[in-house]
């Protein structure tokens, strides 16, 4: 069958990489607006199409975010190219079947039971930053010709950097320059990203990994194992593209432990709560959220939990962080992920009073708890309103 599609180099380049039999590990290091994941996804079909019989994955750390980006994606291509046809679509299983009998199959990293199941011919890892060296090496030990990872490079830490080191491994690195398909206003738009901070325009203008030292917080530790907590306070900061973080802090004298109970993206507000009911949340504790999404506030209220509004100064909060002893469970990955890359804007090498909008979603999460503590000097039987603040 032939098809003509109108494509990017980024397109181009992933196509001789997997041609190149001497290629395993082939890595997509990029811009926002890159064409990256698009070029994937048009990759993933041409394969397919000239390759009968064989089984492609496509995974994600988490399935809504999955569905939401690449899978809705795929089938949008499909459907431009006019191949795509509901009956080779099994919606259930998440499935899409050509005629000539190749698969795509989509799933997340949480499906234990696919991710250690059968073997496949082709991977492709979105936002490969986000999955441990351990769900790789799973991933990679049931593939049996290449793997492709694409991500932008927000942390200075990785296995994938690892990973290129190998002699069968090949880097494609690409920036929105590489997509000749964007419009005006959006180039102007990321190339803009240099008056907002530094170290942003790096990762999502430039594709390269951020290189300053403006950490914000220096002093957490790990834990295995807490004390008895003397109180235990819960924050949330919601998100949809942005994870939605909640974070479960437990207070002992002046010393905080903090560990990851939900960092998901693309949840609703129904599919929230049924989490928390599934983690027993205690309806007792306190939870303090983002007050800027109010009618989630009252949501939740009404589900029986004893949510209140955030102090949302963020400077302040900020500083009663600092001023307590911290530290984060081992197991909480996303917690120190965003520990690591937390940081003070820098505009014209200048360094500001105020933290990057990026890596911040458990750290939001974190300062509302600890302020809402520091504040209030415990739990609170009223429900309070901090939004003049």
């Amino acid at each position: 069958m032939e098809i003509s599609i109108e494509h990017t180099n980024v397109f181009t380049r992933n196509f001789e990489a997997l041609e190149d039999t001497s290629l395993r590990f082939v890595v997509n290091q990029g811009s926002t607006r890159s064409s990256k994941t698009y070029s994937l996804c048009q990759l993933m079909i041409v394969y397919c199409l000239n390759n009968p019989n064989k089984l492609v994955s496509i995974v994600r750390k988490s399935f809504p975010s999955l569905r939401a980006t690449v899978y809705r994606d795929m089938i949008d291509i499909l459907t431009e190219l006019k191949i795509y046809s509901d009956k080779y679509h099994n919606k259930t299983e998440n499935i899409y079947t050509f005629p000539n009998g190749a698969k795509m199959e989509f799933f997340s990293l949480d499906d234990s039971q696919k991710v250690r199941g059968r073997k496949r011919d082709l991977l492709w890892c979105n936002e490969a930053n986000e999955l441990s060296f351990e769900e790789f090496n799973q991933l990679n030990f049931r593939t049996s010709e290449k793997l492709f990872f694409d991500f932008n490079p927000s942390d200075t830490e990785h296995w994938l950097y690892d990973l290129l080191e190998k002699e069968n491994a090949n880097l494609i690195h690409s920036t929105y320059k590489d997509n000749s398909f964007l419009s005006k206003h959006l180039v102007k738009e990321i190339e803009d990203l240099i008056n907002v901070d530094q170290d942003y325009y790096n990762i999502y203008a430039l594709g390269l990994p951020s290189k300053s030292n403006h950490v914000i917080y220096n002093h957490q530790k790990t834990f295995d194992l807490a004390p008895e907590p003397q109180e235990t306070i819960y924050g949330l900061d919601f998100g949809y593209q942005h994870p939605t973080a909640l974070i479960k802090c437990d207070f002992t004298d002046n010393e905080v432990f903090v560990s990851e109970v939900l960092y998901e993206s693309y949840l609703t507000t129904d599919e929230l709560i049924e989490r928390m009911n599934r983690l027993n949340i205690s309806k007792r504790d306190t939870i303090v959220a983002d007050y800027a999404r109010p009618e989630i506030i009252e949501q939740i209220r009404r589900a029986g939990y004893n949510i209140h509004n955030a102090i949302k100064n963020v400077k302040e909060g900020i500083d009663a962080v600092k001023s307590i002893a911290i530290s984060y469970h081992f197991e909480s990955k996303n917690i120190a992920r965003e520990f690591r890359n937390y940081k003070w804007k820098v505009i014209n090498d200048k360094l500001q009073d105020e933290p990057v909008k990026l890596h911040d979603d458990a750290m939001d999460s974190i300062r509302y708890a600890v302020l809402y503590k520091k504040k209030m000097g415990g739990s609170a039987g009223d429900i309070y309103d901090f939004g003049y603040l």
